[in-house]
């Protein structure tokens, strides 16, 4: 079955409390029950830990109702080490196929880009693989990609104060395209609403939602982007999910889509990976 709309809440994997596996499986059940249906996981987590945990959520939730992201690892020296990857997935999950995807970093492949998505290419056509997705690679080299291959979507950061992308016209290239724009770190694990910038302050008071429901609201109603969030307990979900349910005033919308954080505009992304930041590791820069 082939889902016909990914929810803009999706279901992040990152760091789940595997600490308490029945309270964390309720959780992601529950997000399920809410329409939430896009989940996004990597072997990387919690070092393959996660994607034995999901083998449990996988049980209790039907596969075809999932739209099911994983990320290609630093592992790959040869062709062949694609498809041995996803086999992992497979394995360790008991799924049949996977929905999307993409190498988590244009670094993580030993060889060439455009190789390593010839093999992921392969994969759609042996049928374990529904969509071709990227992420976190330059705007150049995604137009390499989808010169050469029908890109689905790309998984990149984007918030409040992580503009790079849309700054950089990621962002447009990706709507001219018709490839789904999905956020990682929308929240930046919650270091906004740490700042407590008074303008934030100021719209929780307007619309009574926390810091938190503004910027989802910010960025799935007017940039039109989905996210993957994290969260293990009941109470987050819902606070997230009600996220979408009310109406900002223009002049509120455009304050937010105005700002920029020049602490994170001056930051040189590395993209080769020798030593500086890389685009990855931009949200987790001025933590506080």
């Amino acid at each position: 079955m082939e889902i016909s709309r990914i929810n803009p809440i999706g279901i992040g994997t990152y760091n789940l409390d595997l600490e308490n596996k029945d309270k964390t499986l309720e959780a992601l059940l529950h997000s399920v029950s809410k329409g939430q249906n896009l989940m996004s996981t990597s072997l990387l987590y919690d070092n393959y830990e996660v994607v034995n945990f999901l083998c449990e959520f996988f049980k209790k939730a039907h596969k075809d109702e999932i739209f099911l992201m994983c990320h290609v690892e630093p592992y790959i020296e040869k062709r062949e080490d694609v498809e041995k990857q996803l086999d992992e997935y497979l394995r360790r999950m008991k799924v049949d196929y996977v929905d999307a995807l993409q190498i988590h970093v244009s670094y993580a492949s030993k060889i060439p880009l455009l190789e390593t998505y010839e093999e992921i290419d392969k994969l759609v056509k042996k049928g374990k693989v529904k969509h071709i997705s990227a992420s976190n690679t330059s705007l150049e080299e995604l137009k390499e990609l989808q010169a050469n291959f029908k890109i689905f979507s790309f998984e990149g950061v984007y918030n409040l104060e992580c503009k790079y992308y849309e700054n950089a016209g990621l962002i447009d290239f990706c709507k001219e395209n018709d490839i789904e724009f999905i956020c990682y770190q929308a929240l930046r694990r919650n270091n906004i609403a740490s700042m407590n910038y008074p303008f934030l302050v100021e719209m929780t008071k307007k619309y009574n939602k926390t810091q938190n429901q503004i910027l989802l609201n910010w960025i799935m109603k007017e940039k039109e982007l989905s996210t993957i969030i994290k969260a293990n307990s009941i109470d987050k979900i819902n606070s997230n999910w009600d996220s979408q349910n009310f109406v900002m005033e223009e002049q509120d919308l455009e304050m937010l889509n105005n700002f920029q954080d020049k602490r994170f505009n001056d930051i040189e992304i590395d993209w080769k990976n020798e030593g500086g930041i890389t685009i990855d590791k931009l949200a987790s820069q001025f933590k506080l």
